[in-house]
């Protein structure tokens, strides 16, 4: 048994709401982590939200949630369970503000509506634009906030100079290139951190999956193998690869995963559904996800 696809459109609606006054609480967490259970959300089902827990929404995602939701209800039950956990997650967090107020309001009064889903469908829309979320310049500052401390990081390690790093070991700000190089770099270490296996040697998979110079690869293998990544947030690393990689290199980053949890003749669930959460959060398609799985799984038994 698996989540419906009305549950999967409520569940995505109900964390954007939670986010949307910039934070999803521990409370609001336990919330939804407990619905998911209720609904019998997959593990597959879970790794695709999980990326949505993790990652702040923005207006725009909450407002075509919104849209799915309401294109996923049919029946007046499902609109009345919809209205049901959005007042209780509302509800929730124990300190309510203004428009918190206001939405519940009206949820109450839609439960004694007549069941119109276009009026379901204003209010949400009414309450989530009164919502803050996170503003581009927030976002803007947690990206660049992170960027000083990978830069930081790097220059720490006093790694021996060569043409290629020369300027930025001097103290310039990293080229563009260089700011995504540090963001795949960090963001793969941090990922393959996840699963407390010891590393194989990345600079093969560099080479072959993300096909840079080689310059270019011993930089992406030094924020990668460093311990420190490990420790950061991987949703704002995989907002930074997403905001600075080009797509070829975001896309080689899946694959070049896959390459490293290959290198001992086997990829485990474990291994596929981390990779996976990545692959959700670059947008990556399922087609192209599985594509990537089969080509080294082949290898293996090739």
């Amino acid at each position: 048994m698996t989540a419906s696809s009305f549950q999967i459109a409520l569940l995505k609606v109900l964390i954007a709401v939670g986010w949307s006054d910039g934070v999803l609480t521990d409370a609001e967490r336990r919330l939804i982590g407990r619905w998911m259970s209720e609904f019998y959300v997959s593990e597959q089902q879970r790794n695709y939200l999980q990326y949505y827990l993790e990652q702040p929404t923005t207006r725009q995602q909450a407002e075509d949630f919104s849209k799915g939701l309401i294109e996923a209800v049919h029946s007046g039950r499902e609109r009345e369970e919809a209205l049901s956990r959005l007042q209780q997650l509302a509800a929730a967090d124990e300190h309510l503000d203004e428009a918190e107020r206001l939405f519940l309001g009206r949820v109450r009064d839609l439960f004694e509506s007549t069941g119109d889903l276009g009026l379901f469908a204003n209010r949400l829309r009414g309450f989530f634009s009164a919502r803050p979320f996170v503003s581009s310049r927030s976002s803007d500052a947690l990206l660049a906030a992170l960027e000083a401390e990978l830069v930081k990081l790097w220059r720490e390690r006093d790694y021996p100079s060569d043409p290629y790093v020369a300027a930025f070991k001097a103290g310039e700000p990293p080229t563009p290139e260089q700011r995504s190089l540090l963001f795949v770099g960090a963001l793969a270490g941090c990922t393959w951190g996840e699963l407390q296996r010891e590393l194989p040697d990345p600079l093969p998979c560099i080479r072959r999956c993300l096909r840079l110079g080689e310059p270019q690869t011993r930089f992406v293998a030094q924020t990668l193998v460093d311990p420190y990544v490990r420790s950061l947030d991987r949703s704002r690393l995989v907002r930074g690869v997403e905001n600075y990689a080009e797509r070829p290199l975001a896309l080689g980053l899946v694959d070049m995963l896959f390459c490293l949890a290959a290198a001992d003749g086997f990829i485990s669930d474990a291994e596929t559904e981390t990779i996976r959460g990545v692959a959700l959060g670059l947008k990556v398609t399922h087609r192209m996800f599985i594509g990537s799985k089969l080509r080294f799984s082949g290898e293996q038994s090739g």
